[in-house]
């Protein structure tokens, strides 16, 4: 147990960050905590995402640990898990329909949850408008301070040090500056995909077919290659996103070459042997929110020699693709694990001290982040490799089987099995290929 009351500085304001101040507050620990954001107020982000499902054992754990359940009740979704499939021919090959409200992923739009979390922690506890430089040897931190200048713009108006802290956790994100200071050498690598957001706002009453294809939860077409969704939040708006293979700078300069409408048409090039009703959604899309992404990781397995007073958690620790799903939840059980751990350490009768409680911490988040990079390039290439949306199934077959202790669960992963699967996917594609065909020809 350490003798003297700790501090420590948790740099960025996203779930982790977040996650980690809230069951540090409700710890009840005697700890000095400083949450340090470079966002100037928690409205001045235009854009938080959209929607993310939580999971039982890593977001959903979080937030009752947090003591958060009925205020998330308040904003969960459970027919969000609505999820419906498609090949380009606009054959249905998956309708995951939610019957009940047991069902263990619900989904909430990120802005909620951003703001359920941040109304749960002291609001003296954060520093908006810090953008960290640098942190030093000696536990500091080195920061630019930020404020709106009078074209709107962000800009620095002065430079701070805070600190010396005796535990700094980087929840910075993909760009992690505390990860600098520990992994030097190992940067965000581009994953080969990039794509563009557009919203539909109002769909019901712009485009009531679009509506109605998407359902309640997320719309997913693939094949060629590339991957086309709609997702519904919980304002009834539809966010649709395009991914594809492209060099890493593509999606950004087509949009700053062809401008907003020129870069929907060229998106809609791309999908041109689609049907035309799987690129409607984008065609709706109200094109002042087009936007690019471009997908960065970490290579898989990416770890740090142990350093005393720092440590990371979330994308900071283990960046991947969203393709997994994971990103979020694994982000939040991070966050469970390190604070257990800190907690532990302040116990009078616990021999534990704060450096291994976090050493300790990296000891268990490793082997745990490992397995979900590589499974989301599983993913990945499932989604967006040359069978897809074949090789999808038989891929999350070997995935599901090699996951499970169970030796019937296993056997959904042999050849046999995962061949059956093929095959039958494979028929009702060209079956329904066909009848597609001859009814347009009628």
């Amino acid at each position: 147990m350490t003798s003297v009351v700790p501090k420590i500085a948790i740099v960025g304001a996203g779930p982790a960050g977040l996650t980690l101040a809230r069951l540090l507050h409700v710890s009840g620990l005697k700890l000095e905590v400083t949450l340090l954001e470079r966002d100037l107020s928690p409205a001045s982000r235009r854009e938080q995402g959209g929607t993310l499902d939580l999971h039982t054992h890593t977001g959903l754990a979080a937030i009752k640990k947090c003591g958060l359940w009925d205020e998330f009740q308040k904003h969960a979704r459970y027919d969000g898990q609505e999820v419906i499939l498609m090949d380009k021919n606009a054959t249905e090959l998956v309708h995951k329909r939610v019957t009940s409200t047991l069902q263990d992923r619900p989904e909430i739009d990120r802005v909620w949850l951003r703001k359920i979390l941040l109304d749960a922690v002291p609001g003296c506890w954060i520093n908006w408008g810090r953008k960290v430089r640098t942190v030093t040897d000696d536990g500091k931190v080195r920061l630019d301070v930020l404020a709106e200048g009078n074209g709107g713009e962000v800009k620095a108006e002065g430079a701070e040090e805070e600190g010396p802290f005796d535990l700094i956790v980087g929840a910075d994100g993909a760009w992690s500056r505390v990860r600098q200071r520990l992994m030097p050498h190992v940067t965000p690598r581009y994953s080969g995909v990039s794509g563009y957001e557009v919203a539909i706002f109002e769909p019901t009453k712009t485009c009531p077919h679009v509506d109605k294809m998407v359902g309640q939860g997320m719309f997913i077409g693939l094949s060629d290659r590339k991957s086309l969704n709609a997702q519904r939040l919980g304002d009834g708006s539809i966010r649709v996103r395009s991914w594809s293979y492209c060099p890493e700078t593509e999606a950004q300069e087509t949009l700053n070459k062809l401008g907003k409408e020129g870069t929907r048409e060229k998106i809609l090039e791309r999908f041109a042997t689609w049907a035309p009703e799987m690129t409607e959604p984008f065609r709706h899309g109200d094109l002042d929110s087009l936007m690019h992404m471009t997908l960065y990781e970490l290579p898989v397995g990416s770890k740090w020699d142990h350093q005393k007073g720092f440590t990371l958690i979330g994308d900071a620790a283990s960046l991947t693709t969203p393709f997994s799903g994971e990103g979020v939840n694994k982000a939040m059980k991070d966050s469970l694990e390190l604070a257990e751990l800190i907690e532990k350490s302040q116990e009078p009768n616990d021999d534990l001290t704060l450096d291994e409680a976090v050493l300790r911490y990296e000891k268990l988040m490793f082997p745990r982040a490992e397995k979900l990079q590589a499974k989301t390039i599983l993913y990945r290439d499932a989604m967006l490799g040359p069978n897809a949306p074949l090789g999808l199934f038989s891929d999350m077959l070997k995935t599901i089987a090699g996951d499970s202790p169970s030796f019937f669960v296993r056997l959904l992963g042999s050849a046999p099995v995962v061949a059956l699967v093929y095959s039958y996917f494979w028929v009702y594609i060209q079956i329904g290929w066909a009848v597609r065909k001859f009814w347009r020809r009628t």
